[in-house]
């Protein structure tokens, strides 16, 4: 029972801001600020929705008394911004798990010179503060011609990503029975061989994990993709988002609507990739 009573308020507290989001978007503002009225004793409205897609105003803010201001411009870059993030977010997770878990498995299964000082540093390298290395980076990225483009964002989302993806899989890899590979090596197979036929097959739950997070941590992160990025061609919705929150006279509906159109698409992956990991996991541990 009190696993249960925990299980519900971990619920309410991860899953309780996306639905009030979504019911906050399709009712009007009159209403969620009436004290006398329901929530949906007008029924619901998608008209916040219909202006962010399309760019027609609401009804009830093309009134003459209407404030102007809290329909911000800033909402109809949304579209835009979420494909921007989802291009940059997925390059991110590919390139993390394509360089990730090489460099995971290397670590974990070899020696090399300067082994543990490399792995030290990637390990230390997430402590030193972003804002200490916008400018350094800002200046790498001009000097190459990648500010304002999303391949600059893409390559710093990847490498602030790939310390925790080469330290989580290469505790997973470490784990492993050496009986595999010793068997591997009776059988005259060679490194890359090794990994590729015994490693990542047994590591695709855990690198699904990983990807996730990779995916996870670029898609929110707002001050690189701030610096970084340019015009709304390829700004990011972390950036639009925090631009349509300036606003304090912005309409409650129009930002709840930003807010739950942004957190589709960690929704769909989670959806598409969940079932796959813990299936893995679980199997796993049933194996073991």
């Amino acid at each position: 029972m009190l696993t249960f009573f925990f299980a519900a308020l971990i619920l309410l507290f991860t899953g309780g801001p996306v639905i009030l989001s979504l019911i906050g978007s399709m009712v009007p503002d009159r209403v969620l600020f009436d004290d006398g009225k329901g929530l949906f004793s007008e029924g619901l409205n998608f008209e916040t929705y219909r202006y962010i897609f399309t760019g027609q105003l609401p009804d009830s803010y093309s009134a003459e008394n209407a404030n102007p201001a809290m329909i911000s411009d800033a909402a109809r870059q949304v579209p835009r911004s979420l494909l921007n993030s989802s291009i940059v977010a997925l390059s991110s997770m590919a390139l993390n798990i394509l360089f990730g878990a090489p460099a995971a498995f290397a670590f974990a299964r070899y020696f090399f010179p300067g082994k543990g000082l490399t792995f030290m540093f990637l390990i230390l390298s997430p402590l030193v503060p972003s804002v200490a290395l916008v400018t350094p980076v800002y200046i790498m990225l001009q000097s190459l011609g990648l500010t304002g483009t999303q391949a600059g964002i893409i390559l710093v989302h990847t490498a602030k990503a790939l310390p925790f993806t080469i330290l989580i899989l290469s505790v997973f890899f470490r784990k492993m029975p050496n009986e595999l590979f010793e068997a591997a090596v009776l059988d005259h197979c060679s490194r890359f061989q090794t990994f590729f036929r015994i490693a990542l097959p047994l590591s695709l739950p855990s690198i699904g994990a990983t990807g996730l997070f990779a995916f996870m941590l670029s898609y929110s992160e707002y001050m690189f993709s701030m610096v970084l990025s340019g015009d709304a061609a390829t700004r990011p919705v972390s950036v639009v988002m925090a631009a349509l929150a300036r606003n304090t006279d912005v309409s409650w509906s129009l930002l709840n609507t930003a807010i739950f159109i942004a957190i589709v698409p960690t929704l769909v992956l989670v959806v598409l990739v969940w079932r796959f990991v813990v299936e893995g996991l679980l199997s796993g541990a049933v194996k073991g």
